[in-house]
């Protein structure tokens, strides 16, 4: 009897005019054969100001197209009911948005000391022990998120938009700076949290950052670290393939208006 296939998925960011996601009829190739389907985290933004995040409607999307969907949470739509992290195949598949990895969540947004002063408020009287807990860190980080001030409506298209979210990007240079020792940082700080917090995951799948990557976590231990991207530009995405002890991270690729599988990125047995 063949296995069920789940797809793990990231960053859709739908209703984001930074996303190639347009139309969420466009997502049918990458669902055929799928048993389920893992959306994890940053599916829509619902933290716009008088503005419909989209999630009635991609609800209902993925209620229709075949594979059952499984919804996670993450730093843009963080007061969504649905868990912040899932575990696959007894826990040695851990699949989390991201943001737990990082002290304020996003430090590379313009937002940073904002989260660092929420997180702040929000850590006093909480115990060590408790607070080196990801449940709770995530609890934490889904309440500091909720209602930022001054987000820009990242729905706006046209030039003027185009170019406020350019400027926004590349300023104040320190941000890029930020970001790519973000990056840098990623597989070791997935592996410290995941040896300690969740010493069964083989494979941590995050997205978060937007830079598809498949890496070793430092330790030794085997292992492998999995961010999948986003659908925004400009570094695209993956998906990750499990079906019983096999593992895949699949390149998307947009071609005539559809996201498509592309090539295989990566490949492996877990352990047992």
């Amino acid at each position: 009897m063949p296995h069920p296939v789940i797809r793990v998925f990231s960053d859709l960011h739908y209703g984001d005019a930074r996303s190639r996601l347009r139309c969420l009829a466009a997502l049918r190739p990458l669902l055929r054969g799928v048993d389920e389907v893992v959306l994890n985290g940053d599916t829509v933004d619902t933290q716009i100001p008088g503005r419909s995040s989209g999630w009635d409607e991609v609800a209902d999307f993925f209620a229709k197209a075949g594979p059952r969907p499984m919804y996670l949470t993450g730093n843009h739509d963080p007061d969504l009911e649905a868990p912040a992290e899932l575990g696959l195949a007894g826990g040695r598949v851990w699949v989390t948005h991201g943001d737990v990895f990082y002290d304020a969540i996003a430090p590379w947004s313009h937002h940073a000391v904002e989260l660092r002063r929420r997180l702040e408020g929000l850590r006093a009287g909480v115990k060590p022990e408790e607070w080196a807990r990801v449940e709770t860190r995530l609890r934490l980080n889904r309440a500091a998120c909720v209602a930022l001030p001054g987000l820009l409506d990242v729905s706006r298209r046209g030039v003027a938009a185009r170019v406020a979210r350019l400027v926004r990007t590349v300023l104040p240079p320190t941000r890029l700076l930020e970001m790519a020792k973000s990056w840098r940082q990623t597989p070791a700080l997935v592996g410290a949290v995941a040896r300690v917090e969740r010493p069964a995951a083989r494979v941590v799948v995050l997205g978060h950052t937007h830079f598809p990557g498949v890496w070793p976590a430092p330790g030794g231990r085997g292992v492998r670290v999995v961010n999948t991207g986003s659908f925004a530009r400009p570094f695209g995405g993956a998906f990750v393939e499990l079906a019983g002890e096999r593992v895949r991270v699949v390149r998307i690729v947009e071609a005539g208006g559809e996201f498509r599988p592309g090539r295989v990125v990566a490949e492996w047995d877990l352990e047992k």
